[in-house]
């Protein structure tokens, strides 16, 4: 966010907010937030994050997103609402801003003051009483500035002249040996290529402001300023702003925080595989238990084999009357070369039950990893991605000493009517779990695509029908189809069954089941 629209937002804050009484503070994202005003149909929007602090009035609304684990906001959830905005201060071209409340409700008058640094990756914003003790901070600064709770807040320092009140010549000066001037930063350089040229910007910025009359200009299809010094710049209105520099910067954020949240999930998916394999060999090797101890009894039958010095010898197998060849220990004689094929028959007998166990539950492990990740790649929105990282957290792929709580409002599935028929179908891995064993019956259908990722799909039948006609469970399992991770037109072959024979045994993770006795549909998935 630039200086220019910075001052101008701030601007529409006290023209818009001043005298009106704090309503209620709604958290959208880790880093971003709203303060709603009664009578007012505008809020102000504020993100602190340090790829895209932004904050301005704004008509358009967000979803809220319920946070759990950031206390500045919790704090500002309490604290502000009732509070009534008496005003706004802003230096100049400096992107710092003081918003001064009064509570008035009791017989004694408080004052506070919150404020925003929008300056890029130190954003930060402060909460204070009257006399600028901290009360909260959604940073903590220990050093330099020392931004603690029960220390006085000290104002970013500025030593650099400013565009909208410095000597004109001393800026020129500065301009024309290439030195930091407050309110002429890069994305303005590359605008203007000589001193007449900032002169008429300088000009240009402190007539908009003096006068306050702005008109909001696009600049290279990423820059916004409240005026207009480049003649190729295209005019462009709030809703522009809400679009470019409140809605994208989110959803980049959103694919980001996907991004991330899938990595994590792929490096487990990768380990699972390492050890499917390292398993599966290890149960290669028990299967071999009977060969062992057919070694150790040939060699056993043959004490007089000279095998002194050998790695290995060819003899006649007692049993199939063919050449087999027995790997040896040099260092060890016949008997005692026996007795290690023994022991590894042992071993390998006894391993081999919980071999077998260790490769099943590394087969679900991997299924419930590519569940994960066709999840997270289908999530739509902030609360979809909270509810797969409650779930992670459950599962303890994802770690962290912060108690996680479940967000109250959401709801981890989707209902649909096919034909007069009530459906149900997950959302993610706790949706699926949920429609299964929370919302069915014993005489429910069940829906899930064969040996893939996807969703779980429930049809409702009360009225205990026998049959169901076809086409409504062609319609389901379509349904099913547009929510499994598959190509487009790749047929994918749904499974279907009764809820009754549907079970989860004891230890499974979110979202696995057994299931039998089931019919198969084949459809393209559209």
């Amino acid at each position: 966010m630039n200086h220019y629209l910075f001052k101008y937002a701030t601007l529409k804050c006290k023209e818009l907010f001043i005298g009106r009484r704090v309503t209620s503070v709604i958290f959208h994202s880790s880093s971003s937030f709203s303060i709603l005003f009664k009578d007012c149909i505008y809020t102000l929007y504020v993100n602190l994050s340090s790829q895209n602090s932004f904050i301005f009035p704004t008509r358009q609304s967000l979803n809220p997103l319920k946070i759990n684990d950031i206390a500045f906001f919790t704090f500002l959830k309490k604290r502000m609402p009732g509070l009534v905005l008496k005003a706004v201060l802003q230096s100049e071209s400096e992107r710092v801003v003081r918003l001064f409340f009064e509570d008035i409700r009791g017989s004694i008058k408080k004052g506070f003051v919150l404020i925003f640094e929008m300056i890029d990756r130190l954003s930060n914003a402060i909460f204070t009483d009257d006399n600028y003790i901290v009360l909260q901070a959604y940073k903590y600064i220990e050093s330099s500035r020392h931004i603690l709770p029960g220390r006085k807040y000290i104002s970013p320092p500025v030593d650099m002249p400013d565009v909208l009140v410095d000597d004109f010549d001393k800026l020129a000066l500065r301009f024309r040996y290439n030195e930091n001037i407050l309110g002429v930063n890069g994305a303005v350089r590359r605008f203007i290529h000589n001193e007449d040229e900032f002169k008429k910007f300088v000009k240009t910025a402190r007539e908009a402001f003096e006068t306050e009359k702005f008109g909001l200009y696009l600049y290279e299809k990423k820059y916004v300023y409240p005026f207009k010094f480049y003649e190729r710049a295209k005019p462009v209105d709030e809703d522009f702003i809400f679009e470019n520099f409140v809605l994208k910067p989110k959803q980049n954020d959103f694919r980001n925080k996907k991004n991330n949240l899938k990595k994590v999930v792929v490096k487990r998916l990768n380990s699972l595989k390492r050890r499917f394999q390292k398993v599966y060999n290890e149960l290669k090797n028990a299967e071999d238990a009977q060969h062992y101890r057919i070694v150790a009894e040939n060699l056993l039958i043959n004490p007089n084999l000279d095998i002194a010095y050998k790695n290995k010898i060819t003899i006649k197998d007692i049993y199939s009357s063919k050449d087999i060849t027995i790997e040896l220990n040099p260092k060890l004689n016949l008997f005692d070369n026996a007795r290690n094929y023994f022991k590894k028959f042992k071993k390998a007998k006894k391993g081999k039950k919980i071999v077998e166990k260790r490769l099943k539950e590394t087969k679900f492990d991997i299924k419930f990893a590519q569940q994960l990740i066709f999840d997270i790649e289908n999530a739509k929105d902030e609360k979809d991605l909270e509810d797969i990282k409650d779930i992670m957290f459950k599962e303890s792929i994802l770690r962290s000493n912060l108690k996680k709580n479940k967000q109250t409002n959401y709801i981890p599935y989707e209902h649909k009517k096919i034909e007069g028929f009530d459906v149900y179908i997950g959302k993610n891995a706790r949706g699926n779990d949920y429609v299964t064993l929370k919302l069915s019956s014993k005489n429910d259908l069940w829906f899930h695509a064969h040996e893939r990722p996807g969703a779980h799909l429930i049809l409702k039948n009360s009225s205990r029908l026998q049959n169901i006609d076809d086409s409504v469970k062609i319609k389901c399992a379509e349904e099913v189809a547009k929510k499994t991770k598959a190509k487009e037109g790749e047929k994918i072959d749904i499974d279907y069954t009764y809820i009754k024979y549907v079970k989860k045994p004891k230890g499974f993770k979110t979202g696995l089941v057994l299931y039998s006795n089931f019919k198969t549909l084949r459809i393209d998935k559209i």
